[in-house]
């Protein structure tokens, strides 16, 4: 996936204000093409806007070093760099809140802080929308 477009706009005020305008900058990561066209088509309706994709994690990192997003949401099993190696990466730079989702159960053993939650797949919509309101507690 390539970087995204110069003609994204940042937004005034801070994630929690943009939360409360439903408005927020979301960059996603899953390996699986289907899921990256769900939170696609899901993101918009939510009232937010997806401002990249990756399909691993190190095109993850470098996508929200270039254009930092006020929420990211990855799986964590990806090639190159997976979704967990990714968040710890992107945590030493920015503090993104990150919404982390796995097809398999809940990783045991110590949760980075910058994670604020961690779905099962399949993740409906309203559990998306409810962990997104979550990431940004008023």
């Amino acid at each position: 996936m390539d970087a995204p477009s110069g003609d994204c706009q940042p937004l005034q005020g801070s994630p929690k204000d943009r939360v409360a305008r439903d408005t927020m900058r979301i960059a996603i990561a899953d390996d699986a093409e289907d899921m990256r066209q769900y939170f696609r088509r899901l993101l918009p309706r939510f009232g937010h806007e997806l401002i990249g994709e990756a399909d691993n994690g190190r095109t993850l990192v470098n996508l929200c070093q270039a254009n930092p997003p006020d929420l990211i949401i990855t799986d964590i099993n990806m090639p190159e760099m997976d979704g967990l190696q990714a968040a710890a990466e992107i945590g030493k730079t920015l503090s993104t809140p990150i919404i982390v989702i796995s097809a398999n159960d809940v990783p045991k053993g110590k949760a980075q802080n910058h994670i604020v939650e961690y779905l099962v797949k399949p993740i409906s919509a309203n559990e998306l929308q409810a962990a997104i309101l979550r990431a940004f507690p008023a």
